[in-house]
């Protein structure tokens, strides 16, 4: 049992979760600019096909409350891996099915599936590289932006040779089970903590609060608006070509923010970008709110570049102050599946109903509260006094 937890095999499965992020960035990001798509395969309204965003952020958080909970049982690579081939057989099957209720349920099965593997790539990678994990954190999330990037384009090429989402579901069912294939090669690093967890003492619940708190409103200000900004710019005036574009710019600004993050990681005070980040988030929706057509692409991309280091800078601050678990992080990533399963539902109702104007307001919000949660989350943590350099 000693030996278990102090073992200095070396494992090279960090490289393995980069491709895990990178088709996951790349099936995520279909869902959004395809939803418009599926609600005509469905024969249902852009309001009711919404449904599997709820069921998608369901089986999200089913995830992380039941099978995430193995890799502290040494599942590991094995369980990544066989979730991964769940999500791609449930991609495969989208573009055959008619009803909405059957697609509400395999985007459960996706939902639970992605989790299962989010949670495992995020544990894993900070076990296997323990202190040096900062950068690497970073870069593999950054995998996830250079994915999605490509995924409105893989739609909208979709839609032009079917008339429907058909290739591009397939593509990413490709690319999905290809890289499981690639994880269960791998060998899956050890729980350097395994000794000593039983004797540490948990954070209090103060903090735990303040941490959902954090990822409740992220999740929500980047989900909501990949998901919504292609049925915004169509709203606005924008064509189907236009607002592809527009997803994109995005993506691309995403990417240039997480690659940053590979640099911010290393920063001493990095924790103070996820503040910085917030308040450009906010200027950018009320720049969004004026629906000047010229300053959406620029607002795209500097709300993707505020957005990315948000998420891997605020996990790597609390890996580094935690003994991190398969448990802890499945609270984590179980947090962004109920902010998932339904904040972008219930802003997809407004922009649907009420009209165009809410969508900046309702991500405004988000940001809002992720500064204040940051600023809380600092106090709690007494950063300046213990920042360290590897975050």
């Amino acid at each position: 049992m000693n030996s278990t937890a102090i073992e200095p095999t070396t494992t090279r499965s960090h490289r393995a979760y980069f491709g895990v992020f990178l088709v996951v960035g790349l099936s995520f990001g279909l869902v959004g600019p395809s939803i418009s798509l599926l609600a005509e395969q469905t024969n249902a309204s852009l309001a009711s096909i919404g449904i599997v965003l709820v069921t998608y952020g369901f089986g999200y958080v089913l995830g992380t409350q039941i099978f995430a909970r193995g890799y502290d049982r040494g599942y590991g690579n094995r369980l990544i891996g066989c979730a991964l081939l769940i999500a791609a057989s449930s991609f495969a099957l989208v573009p055959f099915i008619s009803m909405r209720i059957v697609l509400a349920i395999v985007f459960l099965m996706f939902g639970t599936a992605v989790s299962t593997s989010d949670v495992g790539c995020n544990t894993l990678i900070v076990w296997e590289l323990k202190d040096r994990v900062g950068p690497r954190l970073a870069l593999m999330h950054t995998m996830f932006g250079v994915g999605a990037i490509l995924s409105p384009l893989i739609v909208r090429a979709s839609d032009e040779i079917r008339g429907d989402a058909a290739i591009a579901y397939w593509v990413a069912s490709a690319a999905i089970a290809t890289v499981a294939t690639v994880v269960l090669l791998h060998r899956a690093p050890l729980d350097p903590h395994l000794e000593k967890r039983e004797t540490e003492v948990d954070i209090s619940k103060k903090q735990i609060a303040l941490i959902v708190m954090f990822f409740l409103a992220y999740v929500a200000l980047e989900v909501v608006f990949v998901t919504w900004i292609y049925t915004y710019g169509i709203k606005t005036g924008l064509s189907k070509n236009e607002s592809a574009i527009l997803t994109s710019t995005y993506w691309i600004g995403f990417m240039l923010g997480r690659f940053a993050t590979v640099f911010l990681a290393r920063k001493s005070h990095g924790i103070l970008f996820i503040q910085l980040g917030a308040l450009l988030n906010i200027a950018a929706c009320l720049v969004l709110y004026l629906q000047i057509d010229s300053l959406l692409l620029p607002c795209a991309i500097i709300y993707g570049i505020a957005a990315a280091p948000q998420f891997p800078l605020m996990f790597g601050f609390i890996g580094n102050r935690t003994s991190l678990s398969g448990k802890m992080t499945a609270r984590i990533v179980g947090t962004a599946g109920v902010s998932s399963t339904t904040l972008p539902w219930l802003a997809g109702q407004f922009l649907e109903r009420v009209g165009s104007w809410t969508f900046p307001t309702f991500l405004a919000c988000t940001a809002a509260t992720v500064f204040i949660a940051t600023k809380l989350i600092t106090n709690s943590f007494g950063v300046p006094k213990h920042i360290s350099v590897t975050n």
